[in-house]
């Protein structure tokens, strides 16, 4: 599945594309990895994925990269292959991330499995015990990064590239192909989609050997580089309660912020709502 990364660019445009061990012939190294910022600001990337894929990154500090041959978007995976049979590889995998905050659609895109039946599952609650089939490996989380120090961590993986998202009108992308002047436009296809899923502002890690034929690819992670969870707002209060305390005994992850959703449930949103109201009160009232 595609999943969510940036504002569109012009086709000739520069938009920090790194690899670890190295950078793309014809472009110049810098002292920092594309992630960073200036001092004192931080930006972050958000996964959205399923309480499985969670635990699997929390138990083994890792992410995985995954195969993107069953993704919805024909386009996208057509130009993953595209590369892959221009640049010979024996193996490329991918992982997808979103600039953007929070989303309504995003639950729905991302993580659609109804949590309904959840609640069935609570004797097998256990985060060290529960079965891979268990409708708990289906709950719906959003893990947030802080990109500075996820992009550090995978300036250590060899074979790995990570950037931005380019979103492109069919014009830009035939302006692209027509290009002479001395570039790689091959090297950007695996970072290039339809100017239609722009909303997305996604960010991508791509690994890629020409040696090795992989089906998954971990990449080892701190886990500091996790700024934050945040379970479904679909999710009942007292499953999420039972599932950040089973988090949090796992080894590491003690301080983990772990939160749930409050998008369509806050009472800080209401009470501002409420707040509006008693002083429009107030303004009538007070009107000769």
């Amino acid at each position: 599945m595609s999943h969510p990364c940036a504002h569109p660019q012009s086709p000739g445009r520069r938009t920090g594309l790194w690899r670890g061990s190295g950078v793309l012939s014809g472009q110049k190294t810098t002292t920092s990895p594309p992630g960073a910022r200036a001092l004192g600001k931080r930006s972050y990337l958000r996964r959205y994925t399923h309480l499985e894929s969670l635990r699997n990154i929390l138990c083994t500090k890792s992410l995985t990269l995954l195969d993107y041959r069953g993704w919805d978007d024909k386009n996208d995976s057509c130009f993953l292959r595209l590369y892959r049979e221009e640049r010979k590889l024996e193996s490329l995998l991918a992982l997808c991330f979103t600039r953007a905050s929070e989303r309504f659609h995003f639950w729905h895109v991302f993580c659609p499995h109804d949590v309904s039946s959840i609640a069935k599952a609570m004797p097998h609650l256990n985060c060290g015990s529960y079965k891979s089939h268990s409708p708990l490996t289906r709950i719906g989380v959003r893990i947030r990064f802080d990109r500075a120090k996820l992009v550090q961590a995978l300036r250590r993986c060899e074979g790995v590239a990570c950037r931005n998202i380019d979103y492109m009108t069919h014009g830009q992308l035939e302006t692209l192909a027509n290009e002479r002047r001395g570039t790689d436009p091959l090297s950007k296809l695996p970072f290039i989609k339809r100017f239609g899923f722009r909303d997305e502002r996604e960010f991508r890690i791509i690994y890629e050997s020409k040696t090795a034929s992989l089906s998954t690819k971990s990449v080892p992670i701190p886990l500091s580089c996790i700024d934050r969870i945040i379970f479904s707002y679909k999710l009942d209060y007292s499953i999420y309660r039972a599932l950040r305390s089973e988090l949090r005994s796992l080894d590491g992850c003690e301080e983990l912020n772990i939160q749930r959703s409050r998008l369509t449930d806050s009472k800080t949103w209401r009470a501002a709502g409420e707040k509006l109201v008693q002083n429009a009160r107030g303004i009538s009232t007070s009107t000769p």
